[in-house]
């Protein structure tokens, strides 16, 4: 499994060189003040880095998919003499990794959350957890089968798509019209900001736990 991890972590080098530069510059937001023209510019290029980094690597598996060559990767890997359940360990043991290393970097900026505001109501996601869910969800959205082998139907523009947009697009909209149709109030929209924000994660972090275990079942039976 080790070679593998090395194998993996190769193939997305310059995420690696990319995630350490934001990590040596991190501290300089709190000795540079934003007070010119000069410094204003360097926090814009690093907030555009961060919201590159925020909706790209949302979805670190279908990053591996495509650098290990899209859809006959797993008949070429599986063919090799390579454990499949060597691969699927270091898959997901590189997606945690990746995940987890993503999300603390972006928690280290101080990055505003994805605002959906509509009359009185204003839900906040928080970035860091919404980048841990959208990574968490791909594997068994898209790839409950085998880290290696995507669904067809399924694109990474399509993933991005509905987790970005429609699905909060609908949570309002399901808000907008509980407000209507009861003539409710959200007033503590905390509360609500909470659950979404905690409730997507705990959900993202089961079905991540319960696809690899279900994967491996699988392929105890082989």
């Amino acid at each position: 499994m080790k070679n593998l991890l090395i194998r993996n972590f190769k193939l997305r080098k310059w995420t690696i060189i990319l995630y350490a530069i934001l990590l040596i510059i991190s501290p300089l937001q709190l000795v540079i003040d934003n007070n010119n023209t000069f410094t204003q510019t360097l926090y814009a290029s690093v907030a555009m880095i961060l919201l590159f980094v925020s909706l790209l690597d949302s979805g670190h598996v279908f990053r591996f998919y495509s650098k290990l060559g899209h859809k006959h990767t797993y008949d070429f890997f599986g063919s090799l003499p390579v454990s499949k359940k060597a691969l699927l360990n270091a898959n997901y043991l590189t997606i945690l990794i990746f995940t987890i290393v993503g999300a603390s970097i972006l928690s280290l900026y101080n990055m505003p959350n994805s605002d959906i505001a509509k009359n009185t109501i204003n839900i906040s996601f928080t970035l860091p957890f919404s980048y841990i869910t959208l990574n968490f969800l791909a594997v068994p959205i898209a790839f409950k089968r085998y880290t290696e082998q995507k669904s067809e139907y399924i694109s990474f523009l399509t993933y991005l798509l509905v987790m970005l947009i429609l699905i909060p697009f609908a949570i309002v909209l399901i808000l907008i019209g509980i407000s209507e149709l009861y003539d409710y109030h959200f007033v503590n929209s905390n509360y609500f900001e909470n659950s979404l924000n905690y409730g997507f994660l705990a959900v993202s972090i089961i079905f991540f736990v319960a696809n690899y275990f279900i994967q491996y079942n699988k392929l105890n039976k082989y």
